[in-house]
């Protein structure tokens, strides 16, 4: 092991006080569960899992208890009294993974109290939140003496590089997939040498445990279920930074990696050096921040956001870039390679002497900017554009695009471009976009 990582593993292991603090709390947590469930005539069984309960934790650890109920419980009264009994303890607000969960404090550590079936055939279909206990069983039988400081510098090192979590907002490497890569490869080096020579679409899995590749940009297949691929989250943009990441670590190691500079917003004067000529062709439509948690909020912007591309190209306008930003307001960016279009456009046609000529010649006589007439077989006519700009465009037609469900009801979009994106409301989403400098070069 190398001397920076002994010193990132003093910085990130818990101590032995650490560990009795969060343990003592478990101890203390399950009985006042078991009362509010005995209260409820509800029958679990308790169950801790996560990180802690598999030994691979970093310092500031949360606290995942499972409460697992009968198969046989119905799926609402599993809902209702689940959640019940992580409002009587902790308080704390719903929160939704497949089954709504409540997340609250305890002792001073964040609580998830998550309600689950009891599945005890792994043959039977289930939910992933019905499969996490499995995969605590599974990461404590096959993780190796000394392995579990390596799933640690693992998952340091995706935080440090921005890609640690499975969550919406992350679209990352989650812990379990941390913890099953050290038990594929054997060390935090071995895999980060194994990484260098990704290529998107990478697929892997324990040789024991064989399964079929899967679409989504990386595979790795679940050793509990062989349907299910635990990379399924895992963005393209996060296997290039890991790829990146990892032959520059290799390169010249350093606590960098693992503990980057914290990111600051660009001025206006650096943001309008770095955007250049290419600033008069970006566009950004920002609302107010809804009042969602992370996991409903992402989807719903990233449904927008490409609502709002396909439009665009559908359009004729091409796509260069996106970038999005969420503070107390949401900003959608779109760099275009050029945000105003001719006012002409020809637009095709039938092929000559099909059943629709007749009909297609007498909607453009004199309707367009020249009649209609033959190019190689088909009908093309030079029509006009209602719209040629695409930050108009988008500001007529945003209220009806398919976007996600709460940003629909949206009343109020501010449409700007150009200059106008210099303002400092803009300048989160301006610095992400421009800012290509890794995290560990800062």
């Amino acid at each position: 092991m190398r001397a920076v990582e002994r010193e990132v593993l003093k910085k990130v292991t818990p101590s032995a006080a650490e560990d009795q603090k969060v343990f003592s709390a478990v101890e203390a947590l399950v009985p006042m569960v078991m009362e509010a469930a005995a209260a409820l005539d509800a029958h679990i069984e308790p169950k801790l899992v996560g990180s802690v309960a598999k030994g691979t934790h970093l310092r500031n650890m949360d606290i995942d208890l499972f409460m697992l109920f009968p198969e046989s419980t119905p799926v609402p009264q599993l809902r209702d009294v689940g959640l019940e009994i992580g409002r009587r303890v902790l308080g704390g607000e719903e929160h939704y993974a497949q089954h709504p969960y409540v997340r609250g404090t305890f002792n001073g550590f964040q609580v998830d109290l998550v309600p689950c079936f009891h599945v005890r055939d792994l043959r039977k279909k289930m939910s992933a939140v019905d499969r996490t206990p499995f995969h605590t069983e599974f990461v404590k039988a096959h993780l190796k003496r000394g392995q579990h400081d390596q799933v640690r510098l693992l998952k340091r090192f995706m935080k440090g590089i921005g890609y640690y979590g499975a969550e919406a907002k992350v679209q990352g490497f989650s812990g379990y997939l941390c913890e099953l890569l050290v038990i594929r490869f054997g060390t935090f080096e071995e895999v980060l040498r194994d990484a260098s020579g990704w290529t998107e679409g990478a697929a892997f899995g324990l040789p024991d445990h064989p399964g079929r590749e899967f679409p989504e940009p990386l595979t790795f297949v679940d050793p509990v279920d062989s349907e299910r691929n635990v990379a399924s989250a895992v963005s393209t943009e996060a296997i290039r930074r890991f790829i990146l990441a990892s032959r520059a670590y290799l390169a010249g190691p350093d606590a960098k990696f693992f503990f980057p500079a914290k990111p600051k917003k660009w001025l206006k004067a650096r943001i309008a050096k770095a955007a250049g000529d290419r600033l008069e062709n970006m566009t950004a439509v920002s609302f107010e921040r809804l009042d969602l948690i992370d996991d409903v909020l992402y989807p719903q912007l990233r449904k927008s956001l490409t609502s709002m591309t396909a439009l665009l190209e559908r359009s004729d306008f091409e796509v260069v870039g996106t970038a999005m930003s969420v503070e107390d307001e949401v900003t959608l960016l779109i760099e275009l390679s050029s945000i105003r279009l001719p006012r002409e456009r020809v637009h095709r046609g039938p092929f000559v002497g099909s059943p629709n000529e007749v009909e297609f010649r007498a909607k453009w006589d004199h309707a367009g900017l020249s009649e209609p007439y033959k190019d190689g077989g088909r009908w093309y006519v030079v029509a006009e554009r209602k719209q040629v700009r695409a930050d108009a465009l988008l500001n007529e037609m945003i209220s009806s695009l398919t976007l996600g469900k709460d940003v629909k009801k949206i009343k109020s979009f501010v449409v700007e471009s150009g200059d106008q994106l210099l303002a400092r409301r803009y300048a989160s989403v301006m610095t992400h976009y421009l800012d290509e400098t890794p995290p560990w070069e800062r």
